[in-house]
């Protein structure tokens, strides 16, 4: 039934049923599956190739350009010594929603 507009102040309820619930990776395992080479750091080519791989797994693939504008995003505000590698201990002090 239509009752019209709901009024102000009113309670309304909505319910949800959810579909699936999935734990997503915690942080170091993230790190270790982008760590390519076991060095305890991430270059920007292991990031690119986590990105590239976590998008296309999403289907949302995207073009060079737009990589390389997001590393550069998250090397700025992730790479706090500015040695153009993440390390271990940058990763787990600063979040990057991408990563």
């Amino acid at each position: 039934k239509h009752l019209g507009p709901v009024p102000p102040n009113a309670t309304v309820v909505f319910e949800v049923e959810v579909l699936s619930v999935s734990k997503g990776p915690r942080t170091m395992e993230a790190f270790g599956r982008m760590d390519l080479d076991k060095d305890k750091s991430l270059s920007k080519a292991e990031v690119k190739e986590y990105l590239k791989l976590e998008y296309e797994k999403g289907g949302k693939s995207r073009d060079d350009p737009f990589y390389e504008k997001l590393i550069d995003d998250i090397f700025y505000k992730n790479d706090g010594d500015k040695d153009g590698v993440i390390s271990a201990k940058e990763y787990n002090i600063y979040q990057h929603d991408e990563l």
